[in-house]
């Protein structure tokens, strides 16, 4: 049936809901033997909703089948698909292991979402609950969108992610409505992470006075979350925080606020294992020798290094017909032509920390400037 969704790719849509569904209520087993039974040669989108719902109320989720009625659905979906879907249809779930370093980072998003969920007890004696909201920045390509994605597989949660700009490309009115569906997913598939990337897009808006409305729909619907925000961690990320109106960072809203820093040299040197496994490399190579000369480097610049390295041993063997190996001599050629791409922003970034106006909002950053420059 799912291959047959080319045809009908609305059904296809509905069909991967429900699989999603499925696999967070534990019942994959059953949706998968569903599916089975539907003959696509005779399935439209106003009978699959009404199967569905049929089959849902077979399960006992009367909720979720009063859900299923064709149009709302396929408007909720077309508006903002799932991101959390089954392994047959996505890559397997990532988790904090496949993140080099930013060890403080998984602790204190293991901290706020996944701790609970381990000792549910411990938390509700101090009246402590789950979620609230982080906002990671530092430099582009050192991980932030990889770690909100590790940290959804890490504490086996939903992941709902919602790129700022696209929502701002909407017609009046629907930006709105897709930032409310959004926040209503995440409360109806808690425990959840949902994640903002390019928060500043949405952030700026509001110290320039345009799209008010807008801003003010992203933090009244915030704060609605503030009675019932149990098992929802809202991050988001931004490569310029000093462009984020104090109001994202008040009590109750991203009172958190964590700095990504490059990868330091054993983080370089997983990354770089990482990068190289699987690859042809001459038996020996030093890879901890490339952790250590590529200070300042994020992981895109590693990806870049290695990618280079790459297509040099490729050009090699193209032109000498033998067989290569990335050896010392393409990764020292590939050194020479790539270069850090983080020292720009740092250097930017040590002026707004230096002269910010609230004391200690970058300390982690100034921290990380005064190690550097050792």
């Amino acid at each position: 049936m799912l291959a047959s969704c080319t045809e009908h790719p609305e059904s296809g849509i509905l069909l991967r809901a429900l699989l999603s569904l499925a696999t967070q209520t534990g019942k994959l087993a059953d949706a998968a033997a569903f599916i089975s039974t539907l003959d696509p040669a005779a399935i439209t989108d106003e009978t699959l909703c009404r199967e569905i719902r049929a089959f849902l109320l077979e399960l006992g989720e009367p909720g979720e089948a009063a859900r299923w009625s064709q149009q709302p659905v396929l408007v909720q979906l077309n508006e903002h698909r799932p991101v959390s879907v089954p392994p047959a249809l996505q890559a397997a779930p990532m988790s904090f292991a496949d993140v080099g370093g930013l060890e403080e980072v998984k602790r204190q998003i293991h901290r706020r979402i996944i701790a609970p969920r381990e000792k549910p007890k411990l938390f509700e004696r101090f009246g402590r609950r789950a979620g609230g909201g982080i906002l990671l920045y530092g430099p582009p390509g050192c991980g932030k969108t990889l770690l909100a994605r590790a940290a959804a597989g890490e504490a086996r949660t939903s992941f709902i992610e919602v790129g700022i700009a696209e929502i701002l490309d909407c017609y009046s009115g629907q930006a709105e409505k897709k930032l409310v569906a959004a926040f209503t997913e995440a409360r109806q598939r808690k425990p959840a992470i949902l994640f903002f990337d390019e928060i500043e897009a949405l952030a700026a808006r509001r110290k320039s006075g345009l799209d008010t409305s807008l801003v003010s729909t992203f933090l009244s619907t915030f704060d609605g979350l503030d009675s019932r925000n149990d098992g929802i961690l809202v991050l988001a990320a931004t490569n310029v925080p000093w462009a984020v109106d104090s109001a994202f960072r008040r009590p109750g809203r991203f009172d958190r606020v964590i700095f990504v820093p490059p990868p330091d040299q054993a983080a370089r040197l997983t990354i770089l294992r990482r990068l190289l496994l699987n690859r042809p490399i001459v038996p020996g190579l030093d890879i901890a020798r490339y952790a250590t000369l590529t200070s300042g480097y994020s992981g895109a610049d590693l990806t870049n290094l290695v990618e280079t390295a790459i297509d040099l041993a490729i050009e090699q063997e193209m032109q000498g017909r033998e067989s290569t190996q990335i050896s010392r001599l393409h990764m020292d050629a590939a050194l020479e032509e790539t270069r850090p791409t983080t020292l720009e922003w740092l250097s930017t970034a040590r002026n707004y920390a230096k002269y910010a106006p609230e004391p200690g909002l970058y300390g982690e950053l100034l921290a990380f400037l005064e190690r550097y420059q050792k």
